[in-house]
């Protein structure tokens, strides 16, 4: 009589959210693997691999408007020294005017 050959069960650690699953799926560029409870024709009760990208994109999202606030600012800054620039020589005219007609 032939022994039966145990069946070898893979478990791995979800990189999103930690659990150890035997469904999942491998990312490429990152190498990280992520949980996918899934029934063929219906869509997925719990996908870790899609959360997890779609929170990091709103990360970078989050970033890019942080930085574009920084630039707003610091053009705003630019935009009052120069506008403060031209009052000043405008008053600076004003003035020596004055100062002339009451000479």
């Amino acid at each position: 009589m032939r022994r039966k050959k145990p069946e070898i069960q893979v478990q791995v650690k979800c990189a999103y959210c930690g659990s150890m699953t035997e469904t999942f799926v491998s990312s490429y560029p990152d190498y990280l693997n992520f949980c996918r409870i899934h029934t063929p024709g219906k869509e997925p009760e719990k996908d870790c691999m899609t959360d997890y990208y779609k929170e990091k994109n709103n990360v970078q999202k989050k970033e890019k408007s942080k930085k574009s606030e920084k630039e707003e600012q610091e053009e705003k800054v630019l935009t009052d020294r120069q506008t403060a620039i031209k009052k000043l020589a405008e008053l600076k005219q004003f003035l020596s005017k004055k100062k002339q007609a009451s000479i």
